[in-house]
């Protein structure tokens, strides 16, 4: 006696997947399923997570360090006035903080 009412019908089709399976035959798909796993998301380890975390954390500590620094600059006081050294100095800091916080294709930021 069947356990499964549907035992019966799919044995048919039971039996060409294994033949299938067995012959080792690629599926006639015209390349679907290559289409469909070039669309996906590449998989990322969980150590390269790891280290793009730290990656991520060191790039903020380095674009905060420099804001303080260009405003620190940048501030002048009566004992010490901006000059051009430190103006530049200035300006390369607020230039590397661009660089590291705005996407682009060499820095990911």
């Amino acid at each position: 006696m069947n356990e499964h009412p549907l035992d019966d019908q799919d044995t048919g089709f039971d039996a060409r997947l294994r033949e299938q399976l067995h012959r080792g035959d690629e599926p006639d798909d015209a390349g679907f399923n290559l289409r469909v796993m070039a669309a996906l998301p590449p998989r990322v380890s969980g150590q390269q997570r790891y280290w793009a975390r730290w990656v991520r954390r060191s790039q903020w500590l380095a674009s905060s360090v420099a804001a303080l620094a260009a405003a620190g600059l940048l501030t002048s006081s009566q004992l010490a006035p901006l000059d051009a050294p430190h103006a530049v100095a200035a300006g390369v800091l607020l230039a590397l903080l661009a660089f590291w916080t705005i996407p682009s294709r060499w820095s990911r930021g």
